[in-house]
């Protein structure tokens, strides 16, 4: 079950999310800004109750302040500071995943979110014989993916049935651009799509 952010945060009904040098000096930049706008566009359309927002401030490493989310690429140990606290995140450099860590504090006595961070593989992989750098969509559905963790689901509320898969199939196409991702019932992405029932987890958090 997901974890509502803090009341300021929930009752703007809106995320800033901070892109570090690993994305805006690497080849997610333009995925990432496709992304916040294919997060935006199934929020609209589902009526999820957030939005994001981009924005040039880094997370306060010491308290509150600047971005709400950071986003990042990486292999291996990435490290991240929240609220004087430092932590790293270890991730497949070459996977089709990537990891949230939502960074929580207890308001009166109920966990909420303060913070989270993303860190998506940098260079991932496609195929099991001839393996290659997968294709922009599929960079895509990791990105929007983890950023609907970063809103506040949790790997329980993974979906067989759309983008929210906790175990897809990859679908390795003739070129980047065919590559694709399996999810339930032989249904293909991109294009990116919600069912009800992630539709539900996310309008309970943000309601």
């Amino acid at each position: 079950m997901g974890t509502a952010w803090e009341d300021p945060v929930k009752n703007r009904k809106q995320l800033t999310v901070f892109a570090g040098s690993s994305i805006t000096g690497g080849k997610w930049s333009g995925v990432f800004s496709n992304a916040i706008k294919e997060f935006n566009r199934l929020s609209t359309a589902h009526a999820l109750g957030v939005v994001l927002t981009q924005t040039t401030q880094a997370p306060d490493s010491n308290g509150p302040g600047g971005a709400n989310v950071q986003f990042e690429a990486g292999a291996g140990s990435v490290n991240f500071t929240a609220f004087g606290q430092a932590f790293s995140v270890s991730v497949d450099g070459k996977a089709l995943a990537g990891h949230t860590s939502q960074v929580m504090l207890s308001f009166n006595g109920v966990a909420r979110i303060a913070k989270a961070f993303i860190v998506v593989p940098v260079t991932p992989e496609i195929g099991d014989l001839g393996r290659r750098v997968a294709g922009d969509g599929i960079k895509l559905l990791i990105a929007v993916h983890e950023l609907f963790h970063a809103c506040g689901l949790s790997s329980t509320d993974h979906n067989p049935d759309d983008l929210f898969n906790g175990f897809p199939q990859a679908i390795k196409g003739g070129t980047p651009a065919e590559d694709r991702i399996e999810v339930n019932h032989h249904k293909r992405l991109p294009p990116l799509f919600l069912s009800s029932m992630t539709i539900g987890a996310v309008q309970a958090l943000w309601k």
